[in-house]
C-alpha cells in the first residue's frame, strides 16, 4: 500500500470553518533568521509558501547587519518586514509570533535560546543544535516554557506495504558538507539524519544500531558550483562513509550505508528496498533526500507471487518547488494545529547519533537501548 500527501485540487470546493476562517484573518506573523540576497536554504525552501500563504505574514528579517536585513526585504517584496541586526532585538518585537532559523547548525544554540526565553514559537532546521548537550538543553528549556517548536520534517511521500522482515538502504551523498568534524555541520549529523528519518517514521524507532564509519577523502578540494578549484589538498576530518545495521522496534532488521563521491549511474544517488515476506518495494531517485524531493524519484512494488512489477504513482504534496514542498506541508500543519516534528524527535535523533558515534568508536559493537548515552558527536 502507498502513502502519499495528496493535493487538494482548484475544483474541490472547501468550507472553511470558523476557527480557519479566524486564523485566515490573523495570520502568523514570521521572522526569519538568515534570510540573504544570495539565495539560500531559507529563499529557496522557506520563502514560496510563506510568501503564497495567507495563513502567514512575515513580519521579520535578522541578519548580520540591518542593511543586510534591508536588501533582502526588498529584493523579495517583503512590505511588511522590518529588518533586525540581532537576535535579541527581533525578539522583543511584539510583529513576531514565530521565528524561523535557516542558518548553520553551529549558530543554532546562541540563536534559538533567547527566542524560546522570549515566549516566542521557532522553527529550527536540523541539525537541532551541533551537540546533544545543547539540543537537551534547547528541548527542556521549550518544554518548560510551553512553546510550540518545529524541527524540519524529514519525511515527504514515501511508501510502504507488508510488515518487512528485513530493510536494506543504499545512500549517495552528493558533496562533502564540511571538512571539520567539530562544527556539527557534517555529512554524517545532517544527511544521516535527514536520511534515517523515512525509515523510522515507516517502520519504527531503532532499539539496536552497530555502526562503522571511515574517511575515504583525507583531503579534499575546495571547489566552486562551476567546478572551479579554489584550494587544494585540503585535509578533512569529517567521516564520509558510514555504514549501520541493527533492529527497529516493530522487529525489523535494518541495513544503511552512505558514501560520497557519485552515484553509480543517474537516477540511483537513492536506492532503498524494502523487503517482505509477500513482496518488495524499491524507491529510487538522484537525490537522497526524500525531504527535497526530486523529480525522478521511482516508486517500484514487486509482488513475489505473480511475479510481477508495478509502479506507483506519486503525487505532488503542494503546487510548490520540490525544496519548498516538505517544509510548505510543515507550515500548514503547524497554523492548522496539526502534529508537527518538535525538538523532542530531534533530541532522540541526536541520541541515536551518539550511539552511532560510540559503537564505532568501540569496533562497531552493537549498542541497545541507547538513549542515554550523552555522547557528544564533536569529540569523536
Amino acid at each position: 500500500m502507498t502513502s502519499t500527501i495528496l493535493r487538494v485540487l482548484p475544483t474541490q470546493l472547501v468550507i472553511a470553518s470558523e476557527e480557519e476562517k479566524e486564523r485566515n484573518m490573523n495570520p502568523i506573523r514570521v521572522g526569519i533568521i538568515g534570510l540573504s540576497t544570495g539565495g539560500g536554504w531559507a529563499a529557496m525552501a522557506h520563502l514560496p509558501y510563506l510568501q503564497k500563504s495567507t495563513k502567514y505574514n512575515i513580519t521579520g528579517v535578522c541578519n548580520s547587519s540591518s542593511e543586510k536585513g534591508k536588501e533582502a526585504i526588498d529584493q523579495y517584496g517583503l512590505k511588511s518586514a522590518k529588518a533586525f541586526d540581532n537576535i535579541k532585538s527581533m525578539c522583543a518585537s511584539q510583529e513576531i509570533d514565530l521565528v524561523v532559523c535557516a542558518v548553520a547548525v553551529f549558530s543554532h544554540y546562541e540563536l534559538i535560546k533567547p527566542v524560546i526565553e522570549a515566549g516566542k514559537d521557532v522553527y529550527v532546521e536540523w541539525p537541532l543544535c551541533a551537540t546533544t548537550e545543547q539540543a537537551e538543553e534547547i528541548q527542556q528549556l521549550a518544554q518548560s516554557k510551553g512553546e510550540t517548536p518545529l524541527v524540519t520534517q524529514i519525511f515527504g511521500s514515501a511508501c510502504t506495504g507488508e510488515t518487512g522482515t528485513r530493510l536494506v538502504e543504499r545512500y549517495r551523498y552528493f558533496k562533502d558538507r564540511a571538512i571539520e568534524g567539530a562544527s556539527g555541520q557534517v555529512m554524517l549529523s545532517i544527511y544521516v539524519g535527514h536520511t534515517f528519518e523515512p525509515l523510522t517514521r515507516l517502520m519504527g524507532q531503532p532499539s539496536q544500531v552497530s555502526a562503522q564509519l571511515m574517511t575515504t577523502w583525507p583531503e579534499v578540494n575546495i571547489i566552486t558550483p562551476d567546478n572551479m578549484i579554489l584550494e587544494s589538498g585540503i585535509e578533512k576530518t569529517a567521516d564520509d562513509y558510514v555504514t549501520l545495521q541493527g533492529t527497529l522496534t516493530s522487529g525489523v532488521k535494518y541495513l544503511y550505508s552512505m558514501r560520497g563521491g557519485d552515484a553509480f549511474d543517474e537516477g540511483e544517488g537513492l536506492v532503498w528496498d524494502i523487503i517482505g515476506d509477500k513482496g518488495q518495494i524499491r524507491l529510487t531517485g538522484s537525490s537522497i533526500m526524500l525531504n527535497l524531493g526530486a523529480p525522478d524519484y521511482k516508486i517500484r512494488v514487486k509482488d513475489y507471487k505473480s511475479g510481477r512489477i508495478e509502479v506507483a504513482k506519486l503525487h505532488d504534496s503542494l503546487d510548490l518547488p520540490l525544496a519548498a514542498q516538505n517544509i510548505g506541508s510543515l507550515y500548514e500543519k503547524f497554523a492548522d494545529g496539526k502534529v508537527v516534528p518538535t525538538f523532542e524527535d530531534a533530541v532522540r535523533r541526536h541520541h541515536f547519533l551518539d550511539a552511532m558515534f560510540l559503537s564505532a568508536s568501540k569496533g562497531g559493537h552493537s549498542r541497545e537501548g541507547y538513549r542515554p548515552l550523552n555522547w557528544d558527536i564533536t569529540t569523536k
